[in-house]
């Protein structure tokens, strides 16, 4: 009778192990699999700086799915972002866009609440900084916008409609999508204004170093990475030919300009303004890497990624990015996730392996004999 007990809490703790495993463990054995690129640059690593940078993690809000659905997927991307926290240790994170996926329909009180949630799951320690762009699914499309909602999301998440931030002489400019509508509206010509004074400071700061203060501090030009939601202009996803771009035949499905892509002026003025040397964009749940090629923006060269989602909600293999950037150079690591069918089938196996271990052992009957 005592083996038949001791069996059966071998099973017993094997299940919270396979359990611990499978809901935990899993994803530091995944992500410790991903490393930061090597990049080769003139600059010490005193200007070098590791960014994570993710996209889509949709919150689901008040409204739509299930509470379980919603328990789900909330674990496991809390888990999924504090190992990678952990592990590699980033100097600063940035989420472009759609944190929630109903942001554009909750009230005052439920859009706090989602704030206070985001925060809690995708908390950082005061040594990482954290910024966010705006996403559709955060306010609205352009002509859905409700009055005030754009300027509730900037309020609780520190997040203007553009922002140019400084870190270790690498010059970053964070756009909000939907103001690049291309019309009259508040938030359109607030954000245009945002954008000339950025082009010119760097424009000023190019010509002269001495004109490279911002804020009381000084820093060194180098050409900027541009962050938002949007993809910048293109007709399709057809010319994506990276492994977890869309299937077919969604990848040649024609975009809706100002709904999946930028216009194709809004791109242009952008890169006119803001002479990116990379571009990082989220919204289409899917990677793709685009080389762009602008004759009329003095030669303007630079590659496009698309940041898949980051929610298993959204695809089943959800993808973070890496990337190691100094003022001269920059490289990118897209790093992957567990996908759920393989802890599911992680799981089985582990059972029943612990299964087979106790059978193959001394029976439980022959104990009475």
């Amino acid at each position: 009778m005592r083996r038949i007990t001791k069996k059966i809490l071998i099973f017993l703790l094997g299940l919270v192990f396979i359990g611990f495993y499978c809901e935990y463990l899993i994803y530091y054995v995944v992500i410790l699999q991903c490393y930061w690129p090597k990049i080769e640059t003139s600059h010490g690593s005193n200007q070098i700086i590791q960014a994570f940078i993710l996209a889509d993690t949709h919150l689901l809000g008040p409204y739509r799915g299930h509470w379980l659905d919603k328990w789900r997927r909330e674990w496991q991307m809390h888990q999924a972002f504090q190992a990678i926290i952990r592990i590699h240790k980033p100097h600063v994170v940035f989420v472009l866009g759609d944190l929630f996926d109903e942001g554009e329909w909750t009230d005052n009180k439920q859009f706090k609440e989602y704030v206070s949630r985001f925060y809690k799951l995708f908390s950082v320690p005061s040594s990482i900084k954290m910024f966010v762009v705006v996403g559709n699914h955060d306010i609205g499309f352009h002509n859905r916008i409700r009055r005030g909602f754009a300027q509730r999301f900037s309020k609780y998440l520190k997040a203007p409609s553009v922002q140019h931030i400084v870190l270790k002489n690498n010059h970053f400019v964070l756009i909000n999508s939907m103001a690049l509508e291309g019309d009259s509206c508040n938030l359109c010509t607030e954000a245009r204004k945002q954008i000339e004074n950025v082009s010119e400071k760097l424009f000023k700061c190019l010509q002269n170093p001495v004109n490279c203060v911002d804020n009381n501090s000084t820093f060194n030009y180098s050409q900027p990475i541009l962050m938002q939601h949007f993809p910048l202009y293109r007709e399709s996803d057809s010319i994506c030919t990276e492994p977890d771009a869309p299937p077919l035949p969604e990848r040649n499905k024609l975009f809706r300009l100002k709904i999946d892509a930028l216009s194709q002026e809004a791109t242009n003025y952008l890169i006119k303004k803001i002479k990116p040397r990379a571009v990082f964009g989220g919204h289409t749940h899917h990677g793709c890497l685009v080389e762009h090629f602008y004759k009329e923006s003095d030669g303007a060269k630079f590659l496009e990624y698309s940041v898949p989602s980051f929610s298993w909600r959204n695809r089943p293999n959800p993808k973070y990015m890496l990337a190691t950037i100094a003022p001269d150079a920059y490289a990118v690591q897209k790093c992957g996730l567990p996908r759920e069918s393989t802890i599911a089938l992680t799981a089985v196996i582990m059972i029943s392996i612990l299964i087979g271990c106790l059978l193959t052992t001394r029976s439980f009957g022959r104990d009475y004999f």
